[in-house]
């Protein structure tokens, strides 16, 4: 990718002990660039895959298909701690070493699906206008509310007790400490995280990540997704130059697709740049109208 066209998403490999916003502070540092957004957060203590919006396509990131995530995590049984992780304080211990393999399997069923989830003290949900993590700093007893998550798939991946390492695909929402916690009491013992490493979100996976460390400001751009491969969620539709004109100037075009009414779809041109991210409307038997939401270019 050409660096004068400044816009586009990289797919940051996110170290351990950064914050997703640390993570951010570097890439504007890279890029020499202001317009830096992350697409959703990684606890400080968590590694992995963290999408990272350079320029323009700031503006697209309410437009990706993120809802799918997937986690490799390690629990460590007979000990629950305020935070969830490592950095917290014991507030209750529990018996381990009676547990054997078959019992967490069969505890992993209720777990998939719909799932009411309570958030950890320490997250960044705001109660009362200030973040969950500042009040429970603050030695303030925090109440947060069960959310409804979706976890798709958990399996366990090693058996060495008191330690386990699981693989989780699931729902935007979901906490990975509180499902430690709660997977933990209900095998009767206690439980928090020592690891969580972030393999997947949406159509991002580790595969496509960069190390933060092996980024350069010369080497910056080479790593940088396109702004359609950033868009590799949605469908697309190939725009010749009287409709790219008429997408310019915020007008709709008729074309025939397989999308559903209010669908996003990325247009883009012959020379494979992103045009603009368009809204199926109206469909007919003809087709449908496609209204541009936003136009790059």
């Amino acid at each position: 990718m050409a660096k004068q066209d400044q816009n586009g998403l990289v797919v940051v490999h996110k170290p351990r002990g950064m914050t997703s916003f640390d993570v951010v502070r570097r890439v504007r540092k890279l890029a020499r660039m202001k317009k830096v957004g992350h697409t959703g957060t990684l606890d400080p203590e968590a590694t992995g895959v963290l999408p990272v919006a350079l320029g323009r396509c700031t503006k697209l990131s309410k437009f990706l298909v993120l809802d799918e995530k997937r986690y490799q995590f390690t629990m460590r049984l007979g000990e629950a701690r305020d935070t969830g992780d490592l950095e917290g304080e014991v507030v209750r211990t529990a018996p381990w070493d009676h547990l054997r393999r078959r019992d967490m399997e069969a505890e992993l069923p209720q777990f998939v699906g719909d799932v009411d989830q309570v958030p950890p003290a320490y997250s960044a949900i705001k109660v009362d206008g200030k973040r969950a993590y500042e009040l429970a700093r603050a030695g303030e007893e925090v109440k947060l509310e069960a959310r409804k998550v979706r976890i798709e798939e958990l399996v366990i991946r090693d058996w060495r007790l008191p330690e386990v390492d699981l693989e989780v695909r699931c729902g935007p929402g979901t906490y990975i400490r509180s499902l430690a916690r709660d997977l933990g009491e209900a095998l009767g013992s206690a439980a928090h995280t020592t690891m969580i490493h972030r393999l997947q979100v949406g159509p991002f996976a580790i595969d496509d990540a960069v190390h933060l460390e092996e980024l350069t400001p010369e080497n910056f751009w080479d790593h940088v997704l396109s702004p359609l491969e950033m868009m590799r969620s949605l469908p697309k539709f190939k725009v010749d130059e009287g409709e790219k004109k008429r997408v310019r100037n915020g007008q709709p075009i008729k074309a025939c697709g397989p999308w559903q009414e209010g669908e996003a779809v990325a247009l883009y041109d012959a020379a494979e740049q992103l045009v603009a991210v368009a809204q199926c409307r109206q469909r007919d038997a003809d087709g449908a109208q496609l209204w541009p939401r936003r136009v790059m270019f």
